[in-house]
């Protein structure tokens, strides 16, 4: 069985920033979300081990081409350092599937080796409780990657869910959702202020939360949620303030979507300045 160990932090980690600009400005390579396709590995009996395909959604706003690895990380602690060498000594290189994609399949020979030499080592489960019910509940995989973009690199890590299937089949990635930008009239004046608008074709019941991001002016809030922590609907848009000169390029935006229990996607928009 895996030598598993439950990760306190969803998302990403190591992959913002490393001084004090603000999150949602994009200034240099970035990894902004990992999507899961499926979002989850569930285990279902007679059927074989589940795979799913990792992909980033890693920008450059220099237009530099941008590579990234993946690793299934082996030495895994409930609190990763940022220098855990994942990709690298510490973990499983996985294939690649595609332009900032690699697949994470439970059958390769190389995991399975390592879950039966961590079922040797002796389980790292709780001991009060069995491995079916920690499956129940889901347990945290741990994957590292490596972006890069001439000469710069970002290392990070992100969560994948094994679970069984006790609570159903696994879940789906929601549809990317679309955004309005400002009236979408025509160019933007210079410290112009106008709403960011998330468009999302799911259903009002779920709640989703969205992130901001854009190169250029500033955004008056990285994250906002579809609904309160008492499950009142809420307005999804947030402020964008353009910068006082206009860039000679579009401002480019991104949101990303992550709905609750489920998965990620995320959609890429421009605006044009007034010059």
């Amino acid at each position: 069985m895996w030598r598993l160990f439950p990760i306190a932090a969803a998302g990403l980690l190591a992959a913002c920033p490393d001084n004090l600009e603000a999150q949602s400005h994009v200034s240099k390579l970035r990894v902004l979300a990992v999507r899961a396709d499926p979002p989850e590995l569930v285990l279902v009996p007679d059927a074989g081990l589940p795979a799913t395909t990792l992909t980033a959604l890693a920008v450059d706003p220099s237009d530099a081409s941008v590579s990234i690895q993946f690793a299934l990380c082996s030495e895994i602690t409930s609190t990763p350092s940022p220098a855990l060498p994942c990709p690298g000594t510490a973990g499983i290189e996985l294939p690649d599937a595609g332009p900032l994609s690699a697949r994470l399949d439970l059958a390769d020979p190389r995991i399975a080796a390592f879950a039966s030499q961590a079922r040797l080592d002796g389980g790292a489960f709780d001991a009060g409780s069995g491995v079916e019910q920690q499956l129940d509940q889901g347990v945290s995989l741990l994957v590292g990657f490596s972006a890069r973009a001439g000469a710069q690199q970002l290392d990070g890590f992100t969560t994948l869910t094994l679970r069984s299937n006790a609570r159903g089949p696994a879940g789906t990635n929601p549809d990317p959702p679309d955004l309005e930008i400002g009236d979408g009239g025509g160019p933007i004046p210079a410290r112009q202020v106008v709403r960011l608008q998330p468009i999302v074709t799911g259903e009002d019941s779920k709640t989703y939360q969205f992130s901001f991001f854009a190169t250029e002016g500033s955004i008056s809030s990285l994250r906002s949620t579809n609904r309160t922590a008492t499950g009142q609907l809420t307005p999804t848009w947030v402020e964008w303030t353009a910068p006082d000169v206009a860039p000679k390029v579009p401002v480019r935006f991104w949101v990303v979507l992550r709905e609750t229990d489920a998965g990620t996607a995320w959609i890429e928009r421009s605006a044009i300045m007034t010059p």
